[in-house]
C-alpha cells in the first residue's frame, strides 16, 4: 500500500508500505478519511522519530476482521481511536487514562496517513466505534479532536453562567467556543490575531470576538464583562506568549487551562504569590483524551452541537500531507484539513 512518510515538516513521501494483516481480536480498515492534527506540525517532537507515518483521526471501512472479532464486519463504517488505556493500573482507577502507560504502546499500525490500517485488539474492544448513518467520514473525523475538547472541558470545571475566554479561534478553540454552552457557559469571549477566524468565532457561538492585536485584550474584556476578567480561560495555541496573555485576562479566581504543549525549552516565568495566590488562580493542563470522551464527542457531532461541515475547510491527498501542513503553520484562513487516500494519485476512489 501507499503510505505518506514523514521526515520533517516539509519533507513529506508517498512510499510503499507493507499491508497489514488482522491478527487474533484485530481488524484491518480502508482509511477514507484522516484529520490533519496541530500535533502534526510539532517538528520538534516528531523530527527525532523521523521516518514515521503520523495521522491519528481516521475514519474508514472495516475490510478484515480477525478471529474472534464480533463487533465488527466487513462494510463497518468505523471511528477509530489510536491510544487506549489498560483499565486496570492505578492510573485508570482513578480514571486517569490517558496518563496510563499503555496508553501511548497502545497504537494503530502505521498510522492512517495511508491506505489502511491495523487497530490491536484492545482497541477495537473499548474504541472503535460505528458512525451513525447520518454522519459521513469526514465528520467522523472530528470525533478524536473534539473529545480532546470534551476532556479539557472536564478538567476546566465551567460553572453555570461562567465568563469563558478562548485564546485562539484554530480548530480547537472553535470547537471550545461551540461546546462551552454545553458545559454552562453564560457568555463566551473569544480572542485571536486573525480577523478571518474571529468571524468564524462569531458565526460559531462567540458572544464576543477580540483581535488582541489591535487592541488592549483584558481592556477590551472588560468592557463586555461588566469591568471583570474571564472565569475560565482555555489557551489553545502552544506557545508561551499565548499562556502569559491567558493568565493577564483571567479574572479572581479564575482557572487558566493551557490546551497545547510549548516547546520543552521554552519556560513561564511568574510570581506565584502576585499572579497566583492573591488571586487565587488555578493552572490546569489536558493531554489527549479517553475512550468515554470519544462516545461523548461522536455524539455532540452526531446531534449538531458541533457543526462538522463548517469546520472542515481543505482536503488534500496522501502527497500533499507536507502542504497541510503548511496550511496549519501559516494560520490564514482555513480550520481543519483532512487527508483523503482516494485523492492520491493511483490510488483511486475508496468504495
Amino acid at each position: 500500500m501507499k503510505a505518506a512518510i514523514y521526515y520533517n515538516n516539509k519533507d513529506v513521501r508517498l512510499e510503499d508500505c507493507p499491508d497489514p494483516d488482522a491478527g487474533p481480536g484485530d481488524i484491518v480498515v480502508k482509511i477514507d478519511s484522516c484529520g490533519l492534527c496541530g500535533g502534526d506540525t510539532m517538528e520538534w517532537y516528531l523530527v527525532h522519530k523521523a521516518p514515521i507515518i503520523l495521522g491519528h483521526e481516521p475514519t474508514g471501512i472495516v475490510c478484515e476482521v480477525g478471529e474472534g472479532v464480533t463487533k465488527f464486519k466487513p462494510g463497518d463504517r468505523v471511528f477509530v481511536h489510536h491510544h487506549l488505556g489498560c483499565m486496570s493500573c492505578h492510573e485508570c482507577r482513578r480514571g486517569s487514562y490517558t496518563l496510563c502507560e499503555n496508553f501511548r504502546k497502545s497504537h494503530i499500525y502505521p498510522c492512517a496517513f495511508a491506505e489502511y490500517i491495523r487497530v490491536p485488539a484492545e482497541n477495537v474492544q473499548h474504541d472503535v466505534h460505528l458512525l451513525p448513518d447520518s454522519m459521513s467520514f469526514e465528520e467522523g473525523t472530528l470525533i478524536e479532536p473534539m473529545a480532546c475538547v470534551v476532556k479539557a472541558l472536564k478538567i476546566a470545571g465551567i460553572q453555570p453562567g461562567d465568563t469563558v475566554a478562548i485564546v485562539g479561534c484554530g480548530f480547537i478553540g472553535l470547537g471550545f467556543i461551540q461546546l462551552a454552552r454545553v458545559w454552562g457557559a453564560g457568555k463566551v469571549v473569544a480572542f485571536d490575531l486573525n480577523d478571518w477566524r474571529l468571524q468564524q468565532g462569531a458565526a460559531l457561538g462567540a458572544d464576543a470576538t477580540i483581535n488582541s492585536g489591535k487592541s488592549d485584550g483584558l481592556a477590551a474584556l472588560q468592557d463586555v464583562n461588566e469591568g471583570r476578567g474571564a472565569d475560565v480561560v482555555i489557551v489553545t495555541p502552544n506557545g508561551i506568549k499565548p499562556i502569559e496573555f491567558g493568565l493577564k485576562i483571567a479574572g479572581k479566581g479564575a482557572t487558566v487551562l493551557f490546551f497545547a504543549p510549548p516547546h520543552p525549552d521554552e519556560t513561564l516565568t511568574l510570581s506565584p504569590t502576585l499572579d497566583l495566590f492573591w488571586r487565587e488562580i488555578a493552572l490546569k493542563t489536558t493531554y489527549s483524551c479517553n475512550h468515554i470522551d470519544t462516545v461523548q464527542a461522536l455524539r455532540f457531532i452526531e446531534t449538531g452541537r458541533i457543526d462538522a461541515p463548517a469546520m472542515i475547510t481543505h482536503r488534500f491527498g496522501l502527497h500533499q500531507v507536507a502542504d497541510g501542513i503548511a496550511l496549519i503553520e501559516k494560520a490564514g484562513e482555513s480550520i481543519k484539513s483532512v487527508i483523503k487516500p482516494a485523492l492520491t494519485p493511483g490510488i483511486g476512489e475508496v468504495v
